[in-house]
């Protein structure tokens, strides 16, 4: 038998080493580069993501006296404000999510500053004063209280010549007294909804009712001092219209039924133009004159039909109520004294002063509103002064719920 050739290992020369030692550490370098890559881009992602779901929330969306605004607190009172509005059918901004947020800004920076003054007051809201509070929003009270009679309150008669005056406060009805379960029912149950549409709990709700009963705090503190006495007049006046010319009606086409008359429309009056309305309401104080009744002469006279059927009389009245001519006229005669043809823009005047008040206690609406008015000149002077910084842009307001949606 013929011998078996055994396979020869052919001896690697030295170009081929080092062909090989470069091919292995091309790779090495290959593996080294990708993995710098990968954990870049590792690195991008969690940075985004710290960004996104740390960073970002946390960033100031305002900054007032050096307290901040925190990005996601403001984007929560965003969706409540849009939850609120959505379950207010008569509200007007409804689409306007620009609208709304900024007026959530610029609350929330109010907020900022009355929490500031509360603290450099000593004024301190307790948790049991929220509780309370939350618990009579939702009908609950704690304990029965004693029923008290209701105050007979005859209505202050207002001056029926002042155009656009303030409206009477229409009270509100109170609330259905519930039991402690049905509150807890009704509170878990708003809560869920708070949750799903603006990320809110409970401890946001608090918060919220905080900083009421703070802002009430302040209120009284401010309001405290104010006077709520003024110079009155009580008077009672004559008026006379300029009443111009009824336009032509259009006439009725041919074939159309004739339109009835109201038979409820009280009869139309004659045109008057100024020169009559002055002649008319001097015959009216020549009237007086002579002895006439003022009350008599104002039933058959006045073309104020607020106050004709009162004899003229417009109750009690102060400065800042009537037209500037009127009230000029009013408060410069004395008890007794009747004023001469008094022009404003609704015609000519007589007036006589009843009585004369130096310091007479305002009306509660009236009260109420100067109050008002000077709590709101004080919280804007906080504004003024404050150091505020903004950095609101559109792209910080959330996504709207209709965005979500879709």
């Amino acid at each position: 038998m013929a011998k078996s050739k055994q396979p020869q290992t052919r001896e690697l020369t030295r170009k081929h080493l080092a062909h090989k030692r470069r091919d292995d550490e091309r790779n090495q370098w290959l593996l080294i580069g990708l993995g710098i890559v990968a954990g870049i881009l590792l690195l991008i992602i969690a940075v985004g993501v710290i960004q996104e779901l740390v960073i970002k929330p946390r960033q100031p969306i305002a900054t007032v006296n050096g307290a901040s605004i925190a990005s996601n607190d403001y984007g929560k009172r965003v969706r409540f404000a849009w939850y609120q509005e959505a379950n207010n059918p008569d509200s007007a901004q409804q689409n306007d999510p620009q609208s709304i947020s900024l007026e959530v800004l610029d609350q929330m920076i109010d907020e900022k500053l009355l929490r500031e003054q509360a603290q450099q007051q000593g004024i301190t809201v307790s948790p049991d004063e929220i509780n309370e509070a939350l618990e009579r929003s939702f009908g609950y009270q704690r304990n029965t209280p004693t029923p008290s009679p209701t105050p007979k309150v005859s209505p202050t008669p207002r001056p029926t010549s002042t155009p656009g005056g303030p409206p009477t406060a229409t009270p509100l009805p109170t609330p259905t007294a519930v039991s402690l379960t049905a509150y807890q029912s009704a509170l878990s149950d708003y809560v869920g909804r708070l949750k799903t549409a603006a990320d809110m709990g409970e401890v946001d709700l608090k918060g919220l009712i905080e900083i009421d009963l703070l802002r009430n705090k302040l209120y009284e503190d401010v309001t405290k001092n104010i006077t709520t006495t003024e110079e009155q007049v009580r008077a009672r006046h004559i008026l006379v219209r300029v009443q111009e010319a009824l336009p032509t009606p259009t006439p009725v086409p041919a074939g159309q039924p004739t339109p009835t008359p109201n038979p409820n429309a009280g009869p139309t009056p004659a045109p008057r133009d100024e020169a009559q309305a002055l002649a008319r309401i001097i015959e009216v104080q020549q009237k007086l004159g002579g002895g006439g009744d003022f009350a008599k002469l104002a039933k058959e006279y006045s073309d104020d039909p607020g106050s004709a059927e009162q004899g003229g009389d417009l109750g009690w009245f102060g400065r800042g109520r009537m037209v500037p001519e009127f009230e000029e006229g009013t408060f410069k005669l004395e008890p007794g004294q009747t004023s001469g043809p008094i022009k404003t823009a609704y015609g000519y005047h007589l007036v006589q002063v009843l009585e004369k008040d130096p310091a007479r206690e305002m009306d509660e609406f009236t009260a109420q509103q100067k109050k008002f008015e000077a709590f709101s000149q004080w919280l804007n002077n906080l504004r003024i002064n404050a150091q505020t910084t903004r950095n609101w842009t559109l792209d910080r307001i959330p996504p709207t719920p209709g965005a979500q949606a879709r």
